[in-house]
């Protein structure tokens, strides 16, 4: 599938090998080293929008980390298609991953560094605000960051912004929002296209919650109130996570990790309504005075008389040992990045510490043994079938098969496998395991393969698209379960025991993007949990699938958690238990 497109009179074939990302309002393609976005149905506002901002000349005005467009895309008849505009960097993730500990842990990041990036944005803001430009939209999806955020040593900037030509500027004015991040002073307009209603003021509301949810992990209207049970509605009642009668949940970082002065500005804000612009003395004073906890290394404000992470934890007292006790089967002071279950009844688990990859053997019982595989940075990924560990360093088509069953580690091949944007930017290599096999992508083919007489053996088993083809597979038997992504459609599929079933997930709706997508196996069923942007707000939508590709149930419902689907720790289902991890340990929980 192909679809011909014309930039400053070079006609350009576009196919859909090329995209790398698809949003409710068009699909954003790479093409050399520039992005270019077509509306899925321009209008003519898009038309009269883009012609203001070319002919004001206002990409020469703006800094050099907004991403804007650059030139118009016609088709052979010269109407308008969308815009080219620069390239994000390769490394970039969208700043929703300083929401994740598991981004913190692996990126090693400090509150210094993360300071740091929101005293650049909060520049970059106060200098669109300046030019009589507002973002409006300003959203976790549309600022990106390379990781670390933020280097204090260097002049260039970490972070970039994207989705210009729905800012407001001009009488243009910015006709989206997402429902976490738009000032609830808006909530009761119910087209944001019909005028400017944007202003600097709702620009600043949406950078503090992005730096609360950066440092704190959790929105400032997160938690859970009895009552009030969406972020909007808290939002509208101004029940902060400050108020006692909100439940702060217990993964979220301690409130007086931050200042007394942002606690302060927080309850001036989404308690009180009030709406200054943001004052970056707030974030100057926390970085000059952060010390570094000599116990846990994290950082925190000197006004403190001790650490809030990890200083005077109550110790839990039970008057009688339960009968059935969690034992803690492993800990490390860097992170787990994953665990296999090995055909021998074992597991094996790859962790990373103090700039090495380390495989660890355990049973219930405890550790085994554990050895060192090699020195890396924080991003590879693995999958384990039979004896033996695929390793895929980050970024990278390869595949490194090592047999692990011996003593030692040994090599047995390369392979490659096609990659997948899992963001705008960043390409992973699909590849994934059950037990027995490996699934991975040669061209246009799913590929399994397993050890065969000391030889790897493949076969072709069903098709995949080039570049757009995802997906995971299951402990527990030979399943496989993604999706295609063909333009701005996706097709879901199923794979099990040597049979492809399309699946009846219903298309997304005009204006609808899929966020996020994530994949739980039984023994007997798949659920793909989907979450979508419907127009600035988001939902959540379950699909449960039996092997034969029928889904048993499909409900949909809003989400009640701003984290992301697919932001959770797996659990290893035993007949006597569990086995589950967080970033630093391992635990066994028998059966009660």
């Amino acid at each position: 599938m192909t679809k011909t497109i014309k930039i400053d009179n070079q006609i350009i074939q576009l196919d859909s090998s090329q995209l790398i990302q698809a949003g409710g309002e068009g699909m954003v393609f790479k093409v050399g080293q520039t992005a270019v976005k077509l509306y899925h149905q321009p209008q003519s506002s898009h038309q009269q929008k883009l012609d203001f901002f070319f002919n004001a000349a206002l990409k020469q005005q703006l800094p050099p980390e907004i991403l804007a467009p650059s030139l118009p895309v016609t088709d052979m008849h010269d109407n308008l298609l969308g815009f080219q505009m620069p390239l994000l960097p390769a490394d970039a993730v969208p700043i929703t991953f300083l929401a994740k500990a598991a981004y913190w842990q692996k990126n090693r990041l400090t509150v210094t560094a993360v300071l740091t990036l929101f005293q650049q944005l909060h520049a970059t803001l106060t200098t669109l605000h300046s030019q009589g430009i507002i973002i409006g939209d300003l959203n976790d999806q549309n600022i990106f960051i390379t990781p670390p955020p933020c280097n204090p040593a260097t002049l260039q900037s970490c972070h970039f912004l994207i989705d210009v030509d729905s800012y407001q500027f001009g009488r243009f004015p910015c006709p989206v929002a997402m429902e976490q991040f738009v000032d609830p002073n808006l909530y009761g307009i119910a087209d944001l296209s019909k005028r400017p209603f944007f202003s600097p003021a709702t620009d600043w509301y949406a950078f503090f919650v992005l730096l609360v949810r950066s440092l704190l992990l959790i929105h400032p209207y997160g938690g859970v109130h009895h009552q009030h049970k969406s972020i909007a509605a808290r939002a509208t009642a101004r029940l902060s996570i400050l108020q006692p009668d909100v439940t702060y949940p217990p993964n979220a970082r301690p409130r007086p990790l931050l200042t007394d002065d942002l606690l302060n500005y927080l309850h001036r804000v989404f308690d009180l309504s009030e709406r200054p612009p943001f004052p970056i003395a707030l974030l100057n004073d926390y970085a000059n005075n952060a010390i570094a906890c000599p116990h846990c290394q994290q950082e925190y404000p000197q006004e403190r008389p001790f650490c809030p992470i990890c200083a005077h934890k109550p110790s839990m007292k039970l008057t009688h040992a339960p009968a059935f006790q969690p034992t803690k089967l492993f800990t490390t002071t860097g992170f787990i990045d994953s665990i296999h279950a090995l055909p021998n009844g074992r597991f094996l688990a790859i962790v990373w510490e103090q700039n090495q990859y380390k495989l660890v053997r355990f049973g219930l019982g405890g550790v085994v043994d554990e050895r060192v595989l090699f020195t890396g940075n924080p991003g590879y990924k693995f999958a384990a079938f039979q004896n033996i560990l695929t390793v895929n360093p980050a970024g990278s088509k390869q595949l490194l098969l090592l047999d692990v069953g011996g003593s030692q580690p040994l090599k047995l091949t390369m392979l490659e496998s096609a990659t997948f944007r899992e963001t705008a930017v960043a390409k992973t290599a699909v590849f994934a395991a059950t037990s027995h096999y490996l699934y991975r992508i040669a061209g246009t083919w799913i590929m399994r393969g397993h050890m065969q007489n000391g030889h790897f053996v493949e076969e072709a088993i069903a098709t995949a698209h080039r570049n757009q083809t995802w997906f995971q597979a299951s402990p527990s038997s030979e399943t496989i379960a993604g999706y295609h992504r063909i333009f701005a459609e996706n097709r879901f599929f199923l794979w099990h025991s040597g049979s492809t079933y399309d699946l009846p997930i219903p298309p997304l709706s005009p204006g609808e993007s899929l966020r996020e997508t994530a994949v739980a196996f039984t023994p007997d069923a798949v659920t793909f949990t989907l979450k979508i942007n419907q127009r600035g707000k988001e939902k959540t939508a379950v699909y449960h699938v039996n092997h034969q590709g029928k889904i048993q149930q499909h409900p949909n419902q809003p989400a009640t958690s701003t984290t992301p689907a697919a932001d959770t720790f797996p659990v290893i289902q035993l007949s006597q238990g569990t086995i589950n991890h967080s970033l630093t340990e391992i635990w066994y929980h028998p059966d009660k």
